[in-house]
C-alpha cells in the first residue's frame, strides 16, 4: 500500500506500508526535504463558537514555549468557498519567515469550505454565506480571548 504522510511540521512522505501488518512499520521510499526547524513548534486543535453555536475548529502552529499573553503575532487564515478544503500542509516560508521567529499562524476551517463534506460547504451558500465572514470572525475572538493574540497582533488572510 502506497501512503502519502504530510503535516504542518512534516514535509511529505512517501511511504510503502503492507496491509498484512496494517500498515504498522511502512518504510520510508523519498521525503522532501525540511526546511525550517521544527522541532520547538507544536501544533494544537482548538474550536471556536460561532454565532449561531456552530462549533468552528481550527489549528494554531506555534512555539511550544510559546507565551499566551495576548502579544504574539498571529496570522489567521480561513477560506469559506467552493467546497475546498484548508488541511494540513507544510509551508517552508511560513515555517521559515514566520514560525521560527516567533509567529503563530492559525487555520480556520469555517463553513463554506470542505473540510467536513457537502454539508458543511453548503452551510455558507447563498442566503448563509454570511456564516462564513461570522466563523472567521468567531476564531479571531476565540484567539484573543484565550491571549494567543490580540488585535493589533493579529493580521487575516483568506
Amino acid at each position: 500500500v502506497w501512503v502519502t504522510k504530510y503535516g504542518f511540521l512534516q514535509p511529505d512522505v512517501l511511504q510503502l506500508a503492507s496491509a498484512s501488518d496494517s500498515g504498522e512499520n511502512p518504510e520510508n521510499l523519498k521525503t522532501k526535504p525540511a526546511m525550517f526547524d521544527a522541532s520547538g513548534l507544536d501544533v494544537q486543535q482548538g474550536f471556536a463558537t460561532s454565532l449561531d453555536g456552530t462549533q468552528v475548529p481550527y489549528f494554531l502552529i506555534c512555539r511550544k514555549d510559546a507565551n499566551f499573553d495576548g502579544s504574539m503575532p498571529t496570522l489567521l487564515d480561513g477560506y469559506g468557498g467552493f467546497e475546498i478544503p484548508m488541511t494540513a500542509f507544510y509551508s517552508a516560508g511560513v515555517g521559515a519567515g514566520w514560525l521560527e521567529r516567533g509567529g503563530a499562524k492559525v487555520i480556520a476551517n469555517i463553513r463554506g469550505g470542505g473540510e467536513f463534506g457537502p454539508a458543511w460547504h453548503q452551510a455558507a451558500l447563498k442566503d448563509n454565506r454570511h456564516k462564513a465572514y461570522e466563523d472567521f470572525e468567531a476564531v479571531a475572538e476565540e484567539l484573543i480571548r484565550r491571549k494567543v493574540t490580540s488585535p493589533e497582533r493579529l493580521p487575516c488572510i483568506g
